[in-house]
C-alpha cells in the first residue's frame, strides 16, 4: 500500500509533488503545535498568571514588613518623656519663682510648731484652738517676677502653675499686754509668714480672746507638717 501510494506520488508532477509535501508539514506541525506546543503555553501562561500574584503578595507582605519597622523605630514613650521633661522643667521654675517671693518664709511643716512654742513663754496666755485651714491654690503673676522680656517669655508655663496656701487659725484667750507681747514676738520672727486676719475681743474684762490667721506658701499641696 505504501509502494502504491509512492507510486502514484512520484507519477505526480513537480508542483503538485512540492504543494503536497508542503501541506503535508503544516499538518504535522499543526499537529505537534495543538499536541504540544499549545498545552505548554497554557501551562506557562498559567505559571506567569501564578507568578504575578506572587509577586503582589511579596509586595503586600513588603508594605507590611515596612509599615511594622516603621512602628518599631518610633519610641511609645517619647510623648510621655516630654510630658514628664516639661513637668520638671515647669516645677522648677515654680520653685525658683517661690523662693525669690518667699525667700524668708517659714515652711509649712513648722508653722503649728513655732506657733505654739512661743507660747511657752507666755503662761499668761491660754491655747484654745489650734488649727490648720484648707489648702487654697494660688497663682502666681507675673509683676515684678523676670528682669528682662526675654526671661518673662520663657516663663509662661510656670507662672500658671499652682502656689498653695498653707494656712493657721489660732484662738487665745489672755490679757491685752501678754497677747499683745505674744503678737509682737511672732512679728520678729526671722522666718515670717503672712498675717491673714487679726479678731480681738472682751471675753471677760482683763481677759481677751483673739483669733489669729496666717499662712505661709508652698509649691506642694498636701499639708506636709502639723
Amino acid at each position: 500500500m505504501i509502494n502504491s501510494i509512492a507510486e502514484k506520488f512520484n507519477a505526480l508532477e513537480k508542483r503538485e509533488r512540492l504543494l503536497i509535501a508542503v501541506t503535508c508539514t503544516v499538518l504535522i506541525i499543526a499537529v505537534f503545535f495543538m499536541a504540544v506546543i499549545e498545552p505548554l503555553m497554557k501551562k506557562s501562561s498559567g505559571f506567569n498568571a501564578q507568578i504575578e500574584q506572587n509577586l503582589r503578595m511579596v509586595n503586600t507582605r513588603q508594605t507590611e514588613i515596612d509599615a511594622f519597622t516603621r512602628a518599631l523605630n518610633v519610641d511609645p514613650s517619647a510623648a510621655v518623656r516630654a510630658k514628664v521633661a516639661e513637668l520638671e522643667k515647669t516645677d522648677k521654675q515654680v520653685s525658683s519663682i517661690l523662693q525669690r517671693r518667699s525667700i524668708n518664709l517659714m515652711d509649712p511643716g513648722q508653722m503649728g510648731q513655732v506657733l505654739e512654742t512661743v507660747l511657752r513663754d507666755k503662761p499668761g496666755i491660754v491655747l484654745q484652738r489650734l488649727s490648720s485651714l484648707p489648702v487654697k491654690p494660688l497663682r502666681l503673676s507675673s509683676d515684678a517676677e523676670t528682669e528682662s522680656d526675654e526671661k518673662a517669655e520663657s516663663l509662661p508655663s510656670a507662672l500658671n502653675a499652682p502656689v498653695y496656701s498653707h494656712g493657721f487659725e489660732v484662738v487665745l484667750l489672755g490679757e491685752y499686754a501678754d497677747i499683745y507681747d505674744y503678737l509682737r514676738h511672732l512679728e520678729g520672727l526671722s522666718s515670717s509668714f503672712f498675717w491673714d486676719s487679726l479678731e480681738y475681743k472682751v471675753s471677760s474684762y482683763p481677759d481677751s480672746e483673739v483669733t489669729l490667721r496666717v499662712h505661709t506658701l508652698s509649691a506642694v499641696e498636701g499639708w506636709i507638717g502639723g
